[in-house]
């Protein structure tokens, strides 16, 4: 429950500390003073759309802080995971400036806005005329039926939860084994392809290589004889070639190799001419093999093909490939050899299949029991509001299996006997959905987790003994929970037990909004101003006022 609320800056608060306390408070004051102004800030606080409209007149920056305690096991561990410090009581502090800057604390850690709203969800209901409080969602009626309900279908939930869980694991160990019968043989039909495919490519690991090499040298045979041709020439085939000039000139010296030195520079010429003769003969075997081959071309251009169509399918390399085959023929063997044990977790998802469907079943015959239940208190409670025509109901339709059973439900209204029964959020006025919200929150005495509940003058529009069973409503719900009320109401206001004065005052050609709490004494007096409706309050107002505060 909220503690304290301190804005700074925030509309018409310069600054402001607010002081709440368990049970039913109640904001009093003149309209316009500022009281909505507090839920807003509140609403700010906990997460709800920034807004710069809000920053005070000629201020750069607003700020509120709110301390909050009896702090729920779940927001506790939810802060233990954020690694915030935490005993019973938090300061949550959140600011926006002119230029758009924003601060979110809790204890004084910086936090997301969406850390915030994942705390604070549980902590406030706000609840006005056109305010949901998950009524109106259709997508919330299934979590508060069950709420509604409490243990026993919490027990059921959590059998259906299991099985579903224990039929998931085995779905997933089927999928992992080839699924069903025909997932199988899919599977093995398409592993057989892909190892065949790969096999009859009879793949060798360098062969890309030599291909490409291969390719290259063939589409450049005609560059490549014309330039050995040109080399050869002048090393064997011209009338001076190389060859036979160095021949000529070892000879020469041979003659004379006596001499110190020469037979040396002779030895070096017949090594040179030997290793002219060998290149002459390499090239002369390159030249021969040069012929232009174009279906051996054709021949290596095919198989390049093959080899890029199968990289794209199963690896980047040759190597790649050979090992998805590999992995590919694992594969293949492991399904061959899981038969037994696909057989064993089919006949287990058959199993827990027709437990899931029994036990959701039953799950459903539980809510349907309770949903009449919960209709008819409702029912109930709308009666003693003064809406003695008013029909509900919770309709079910079938939803797939789920950890939650196999249910949809929607809650269905009427305000008036004999029309037919529509959704929520079609049919309720905002008098009547005021009503309801009171009516649901009766209902759900105890089982709600929020801490908070702010009624922004749900009274509105009431009077007489409608009004009195309002304030009994809101009575019993603050026996369970903090309200924080704005009533202009007198027999409503005259229930609280914290009274919270607002009022509005110009100083300097400046507004200014305050907020005061009150002795019994005042409360009795401002009770009392709502009686007479004006400043000037009676005798026989305060009087009125103090009756109505003794029977609280």
């Amino acid at each position: 429950m909220i503690n304290s609320l301190t804005l700074s800056n925030f509309a018409l608060f310069k600054k402001q500390t607010i002081d709440f306390k368990s049970g039913f408070n109640c904001l009093l004051g003149q309209s316009g003073a500022g009281k909505s102004i507090i839920i807003d800030a509140l609403s700010f606080l906990l997460g709800a759309k920034s807004d710069k409209n809000f920053i005070r007149t000629g201020e750069d920056i607003m700020r509120v802080e709110g301390v909050f305690s009896n702090i729920s096991q779940d927001g506790k561990n939810l802060l233990s995971e954020w690694e915030i410090d935490c005993d019973d009581e938090i300061v949550i502090s959140r600011s926006l400036s002119q230029d758009g800057k924003s601060s979110l604390r809790i204890n004084g850690f910086s936090v997301t806005l969406k850390m915030l709203q994942t705390l604070t969800i549980k902590m406030a209901d706000f609840c006005g005329q056109h305010d949901s409080v998950g009524l109106l969602n259709t997508a919330n009626h299934l979590t508060l039926l069950d709420r509604f309900a409490g243990g026993e279908i919490e027990t059921q939930k959590d059998i259906v939860a299991k099985i579903y869980e224990n039929l998931k694991d085995v779905k997933i160990q089927i999928s992992s084994l080839g699924g069903s019968d025909a997932e199988r043989a899919r599977q093995k039909d398409l592993l057989k392809f892909q190892i065949d495919e790969i096999e009859n490519a009879h793949l060798e690991l360098t062969e890309e290589e030599n291909l490409k090499e291969r390719y290259e040298f063939i589409s450049s045979s005609e560059k490549i004889f014309e330039g050995i041709s040109e080399v050869l020439s002048k090393l064997t085939e011209q009338r001076e070639n190389a060859t036979s000039v160095l021949y000529e000139a070892k000879n020469v010296l041979s003659g004379i190799s006596k001499f110190r030195g020469i037979d040396e520079c002779r030895d070096r010429l017949e090594n040179a001419y030997y290793e002219i003769k060998d290149i002459a003969d390499v090239l002369e075997s390159i030249r021969q093999d040069t012929d232009f081959d174009a279906q051996e071309l054709e021949r290596i251009e095919a198989r390049l093909d093959l080899i890029k169509s199968l990289s794209k399918k199963y690896g980047r390399t040759i190597e790649d490939i050979l090992n998805f085959q590999t992995d590919c023929q694992n594969r293949l063997d492991e399904l061959e050899r899981s038969e037994e044990a696909l057989s064993r977790l089919q006949l287990e998802e058959e199993k827990l299949s027709n437990q899931l469907s029994d036990e959701c079943h039953k799950l459903t015959d539980l809510r349907k029991k309770y949903a009449s239940d919960f209709s008819t208190k409702i029912m109930e409670q709308l009666s003693e509001l003064e809406m003695k025509g008013t029909q509900f109901c919770v309709e079910f339709t079938p939803s797939g299996f789920s950890a939650k059973g196999a249910d949809n439900v929607k809650f269905m209204f009427s305000a008036n006997r004999g029309q037919e029964l529509k959704d929520l959020h079609k049919t309720a006025s905002g008098g009547e959905l005021s009503r309801l919200l009171l009516a649901f929150k009766n209902v759900m005495l105890g089982k709600e987790l929020v801490q908070t509940v702010v009624f922004d003058e749900i009274d509105s529009g009431i009077s007489g003994v409608t009004a009195g069973k309002v304030a009994e409503k809101l009575v019993n719900i603050s026996k369970f929970t903090q309200i924080i009320c704005i009533t202009h109401t007198p027999v409503v206001a005259s229930k609280a037990e914290n009274f919270i004065l607002v009022e509005k005052n110009v100083v300097d050609n400046q507004t200014f909004s305050t907020a005061r709490n009150l002795t019994e004494k005042d409360s009795v007096v401002e009770i009392a101003r709502l009686i007479d409706g004006g400043k000037e309050v009676s005798s026989t107002a305060l009087e009125h006022a103090k009756k109505l505060i003794e029977k609280r």
